[in-house]
């Protein structure tokens, strides 16, 4: 009955900016704009990853092809700003945009519908977040590796472990009240960053 509404998983940007940044980088330099194809996992804590769609794929196998564990600590930008007055344990992590719960994610086969396969994390764009002195927070490319050349097809930053968190809380709160179901189109808002131009080779924005 609703085939034609497609819903909107929409980013807090004023408590979490630097994911929101990245999620608006990447799917406005090198998604165009495009809606995400949802990958679901399972039923339930007992249930078994992979249950619910169509080729059984765990979600995290696609995390693990992007953002491997420890990424952050060993290979993320020594600048990326935990937020340790928030949360005393925050660390450095690995965010990666498409979501890995989507066929669009760097990590999702092609063999099993995934429209954006890569072998390693390290063919996405790299940035990294950093809170200045100021209170702000600024999204910078990593320039220890060459710069994006926007031909890639993800995106992977290392950022607060907090804000990436964060930022997807709701998002299974989201997927159940919406009645997502695998392969699912849905679009990926960021407020504050609607008048932000990426025609550019170097984009420089705030938040408005």
């Amino acid at each position: 009955m609703f085939r034609d509404y497609m819903p909107g998983y929409v980013f807090n940007t004023t408590k979490t900016p630097a994911a929101a940044a990245h999620a608006w980088l990447t799917q406005a330099k090198i998604r165009e704009g495009a809606p995400l194809s949802y990958l679901p996992d399972r039923r339930g804590d007992t249930g078994e990853h992979g249950e619910r769609n169509e080729y059984g794929r765990d979600p995290d196998a696609n995390r693990r092809v992007i953002c491997p564990d420890s990424w952050a600590a060993k290979s993320g930008h020594p600048d990326t700003t935990p937020v340790t007055d928030i949360s005393a344990s925050d660390k450095p992590s690995c965010d990666e945009f498409t979501f890995a719960a989507s066929y669009n994610s760097g990590g999702m086969p092609s063999d099993m519908g995934g429209t954006n396969q890569v072998t390693s994390g390290d063919k996405c764009a790299q940035t990294y977040a950093t809170k200045l002195s100021d209170g702000t927070w600024r999204l910078y490319d990593d320039e220890r590796t060459a710069a994006p050349t926007w031909s890639e097809v993800c995106g992977r930053s290392a950022m607060s472990g907090w804000v990436n968190s964060t930022s997807m809380s709701r998002f299974p709160t989201f997927a159940k009240e919406l009645r997502l179901i695998d392969q699912d189109a849905y679009f990926v808002r960021t407020p504050g960053f609607d008048k932000c131009d990426a025609s550019k080779p170097t984009i420089k924005c705030d938040i408005r």
